[in-house]
């Protein structure tokens, strides 16, 4: 009698338990939930802060393209300057000085070329790549930066 207790008539099928539910969500998944909904705002609160912060760059390279003589690109520079930097620093530059502002507010060029073509010719393909160059990656040190109003 001790063989029919372990007979395979008395075996019963395995029980699975259900599946645990998807809702509610655990405490953990809510925690991590506001994480990533809180690491979301955070990317596009700086992103828009950042596309605010370099929109004058934006509408400068806009008016590059419509600009009809040397002078032209000097005036728009200045005002892109203008928009970056403060008024006391930028408004009273010209010739070399203006050039030398431009040399040290961006590295990637060299201004000089700017100062030395006709002003009232029609712009060459080297200024409009020398401004376009300026405005797109000139930095402007923290302590000018200009106070946004």
């Amino acid at each position: 009698m001790d063989d029919d207790q372990y007979s395979l008539d008395k075996l019963r099928d395995i029980v699975v338990p259900e599946p645990p539910p998807l809702w509610p969500l655990a405490p953990g998944m809510w925690v991590l939930l506001g994480l990533i909904v809180l690491t979301l705002l955070l990317i596009v609160w700086r992103w828009r802060a950042a596309r605010k912060r370099n929109a004058y760059r934006k509408a400068g390279l806009v008016l590059l393209n419509n600009a009809r003589s040397t002078q032209d690109i000097s005036v728009l520079m200045k005002r892109v300057a203008l928009a970056a930097f403060p008024r006391e620093t930028v408004a009273s530059l010209y010739g070399d000085e203006w050039t030398a502002f431009l040399n040290k507010t961006c590295p990637r060029g060299d201004f000089s070329a700017l100062s030395t073509t006709d002003p009232d010719g029609a712009p060459d393909s080297t200024a409009i790549s020398l401004a376009a160059t300026w405005i797109r990656h000139h930095r402007v040190p923290v302590k000018e930066a200009k106070v946004a109003s």
